[in-house]
């Protein structure tokens, strides 16, 4: 969905802004495939509803007002995140969904841990996390992710079962 945040509003301040016509002509030369793909992009776009069109322009500005080093180290962390096979990608999205389940005080009391660790204690608890079997999925679980039910919690030594979230980069 970030994707198609940004190429939206991307293409909106493209479209009223100079170079619009380099711009099109630069659409006009892609391949079809690609064409389709981001007019699909756009057919998904107007589809959504205004409230949530909104939330991503408002997410969009947000972006774009963070210092060009932060955006370049977000578009980086993206473009890994898009490398990884999909198993890898549902599970990470899994994982960060349950991490904002948790109440404030809770992630608070995770940071802080984490923080306290040496180097190689982290990367220990990275490792060991990352070798970690999926959760078997269960019936009663509720649902996650596109309706997809969501995984019992793995065991581990945080409170909630929840890795610490990764350290800035």
């Amino acid at each position: 969905m970030l994707v198609l945040a940004l190429l939206v509003a991307g293409a909106c301040e493209v479209a009223w802004g100079q170079g619009a016509r380099d711009n099109v002509q630069r659409f006009r030369d892609m391949p079809a495939q690609e064409r389709q793909r981001i007019l699909e992009d756009f057919q998904r776009w107007n589809e959504l509803p205004e409230a949530r069109r909104r939330e991503l322009q408002d997410a969009y500005q947000r972006f774009q007002q963070l210092p060009p080093e932060r955006r370049n180290q977000i578009m980086n962390r993206f473009r890994q995140f898009q490398a990884l096979p999909p198993e890898e990608q549902q599970r990470i999205l899994e994982n960060q969904e349950r991490w904002q389940r948790l109440p404030p005080a809770e992630r608070q009391q995770i940071r802080e841990r984490f923080q306290q660790m040496t180097p190689e204690e982290r990367q220990q608890v990275r490792e060991r996390l990352r070798s970690l079997p999926p959760p078997d999925e269960g019936p009663g679980t509720s649902q996650g992710l596109q309706g997809k039910p969501r995984r019992p919690l793995p065991p581990g030594p945080y409170p909630g079962g929840l890795p610490p979230p990764p350290g800035p980069r």
